[in-house]
């Protein structure tokens, strides 16, 4: 059956409209990217079988690591309607991305989840980033420090102070990404984490959080208590 054949209350656009975006499953808006079905398929099982493939089993956010020729491969589907699926996606990025040119504060573990969630859930290799702070715990700077991991031969807790002492910050946090991995913090996060800890303290530069991504989610290690010592960010 196609769309148009469906009752008004059922159409992904009609309910869109009646009841706003949020209201819609991932099918339905996908459904709309899609706009046009084939011979046989309406636009919304195309949808539901893009979703229920294998490519996807982790959600709409599979999409983010394929290329428009893979997308493009699926039944129904073909070039121009992968574009309109990433172009849609990367929209969606850019519209919740935080402006780095903004004032930001970071205040509670919340605020340090949400800016790294948005800036390292689709890297495709890790990294490690860092926020430095001044004493209102306002951003001065938001750098990556190295590609790789926690565990790179480039990764040097020096260089982290280095560029804390050089920027005058008065606190900092650290932030990795596992892609494909797990949101747990391993034994070496939980050691590093705590040698800079140690090694802010000298400097009189507070530590005050680590934050994983993993693929859209992301994990405090101050929330959850594997920090050595008590800071004020929670």
């Amino acid at each position: 059956m196609k769309i148009c054949e469906l009752n008004p209350s059922v159409r992904p656009y009609e309910r869109l409209e009646q009841f706003g975006a949020s209201a819609l499953s991932d099918e339905e808006l996908l459904a709309i990217v899609i706009r046009t079905g084939t011979k046989g398929k309406s636009s919304k099982e195309i949808a539901s079988q893009l979703l229920s493939s294998q490519c996807l089993s982790s959600g709409l956010s599979g999409f983010h690591k394929m290329e428009v020729a893979e997308i493009a491969k699926f039944e129904g589907v073909g070039r121009v309607k992968a574009i309109m699926i990433k172009a849609c996606l990367e929209l969606g990025r850019r519209s919740v991305m935080t402006s780095d040119k903004e004032v930001l504060r970071f205040l509670c573990c919340d605020d340090s989840i949400r800016f790294f969630q948005e800036k390292m859930s689709f890297l495709e290799s890790e990294e490690v980033q860092a926020v430095y702070l001044d004493w209102q715990k306002k951003m001065i700077l938001h750098k990556t420090i190295c590609k790789g991991g926690v565990n790179c031969v480039d990764f040097s807790i020096s260089e982290v102070f280095r560029t804390a002492v050089r920027v005058n910050a008065k606190g900092l946090i650290l932030a990795h990404n596992h892609p494909g991995g797990s949101l747990e913090a391993s034994r070496e996060d939980i050691a590093i984490t705590n040698t800079l800890v140690t090694s802010g303290c000298l400097l009189g530069i507070d530590v005050l959080d680590h934050i994983i991504v993993v693929d859209g989610d992301a994990i405090s290690m101050l929330k959850l208590g594997l920090m050595e010592e008590k800071q004020d960010g929670d």
